[in-house]
């Protein structure tokens, strides 16, 4: 049964343990980067390829840039609010 992973670069793998991130050298994939397990390599330890992880964190990245930007701005509004109510 394959590892169910999130989204974005797996930083540890189901067995508590850090992930490394490698290149392959197979004929299928050569010098394609990916991360695993950084003890075991097999069925129910992280394997991802390292591009599908770095896009899917750049998307996970972006969520979050434009939460906060939402977050600032309303704390700008409060800020004007406040500039007002002191004069």
């Amino acid at each position: 049964m394959a590892m169910e992973l999130g989204p974005g670069i797996p930083r540890r793998c189901q067995c508590g343990a850090m992930t490394i991130a490698l290149t392959s050298k197979t004929r299928e994939n050569p010098g394609r980067k990916f991360y695993r397990c950084g003890v075991v390599f097999g069925e129910n330890h992280v394997f991802k390829w390292a591009d599908d992880a770095i896009i899917e964190e750049i998307e996970v990245i972006t969520g979050k840039l434009a939460a906060m930007e939402e977050v600032m701005i309303g704390m700008k509004e409060e800020i004007t609010d406040l500039k007002k109510d002191m004069l």
